[in-house]
């Protein structure tokens, strides 16, 4: 409440009251979606272990120039998204760690690999070939996570008044 002199006006303690509520609103998102990625993550996981430790990619190569070579595009597509979903995925998953770590600082705080890193991730997730809904638990983490970095830091929220009172 503030004494003018017109009487008692209420005033705000917060001039942006709604942005404490959306990044919570976000966190709680971001949490949700982080949880449901894990499943995802057990699946990019086994593809990857199959990749790398069961002769995957060694066959992959060789059943990649097979294709070529017979011009089989089918075939070809599936081995380069198979390729591109595990490789892709390595380093998406990297970055949305990394952008869950660094999002609280700004937009402008987050490097730009992290930000390369979310979006081939993203196209990664979508190439996936054993479910694309998969894809989506990560994807609306990482939109999370970068609207909550978008919104403005709590500490610079608060008015000059606040600022003067407060230090």
């Amino acid at each position: 409440m503030d004494n003018g002199p017109i009487g008692h006006t209420a005033a705000w303690r917060d001039h942006m009251p709604f942005d404490d509520i959306t990044r919570r609103a976000l966190a709680c998102l971001a949490l949700l979606a982080g949880v449901a990625s894990l499943y995802a993550f057990f699946w990019w996981a086994a593809s990857a272990t199959g990749f790398f430790f069961f002769e995957g990619y060694r066959h992959t190569w060789e059943g990649l120039g097979t294709a070529l070579a017979f011009r089989d595009m089918d075939t070809a597509y599936y081995l380069l998204s198979w390729v591109f979903s595990v490789f892709g995925g390595l380093l998406g998953w990297a970055a949305l760690i990394g952008f869950a770590v660094t999002h609280r600082r700004g937009w402008d705080a987050v490097s730009r690999w992290i930000k390369i890193g979310c979006a081939v991730g993203a196209a990664a997730g979508l190439a996936f070939e054993p479910g694309r809904l998969l894809a989506l638990g990560p994807i609306v983490c990482v939109m999370a996570l970068l609207l909550r970095s978008m919104l403005m830091p709590a500490r610079i929220a608060i008015s000059p008044r606040q600022q003067a009172h407060q230090g």
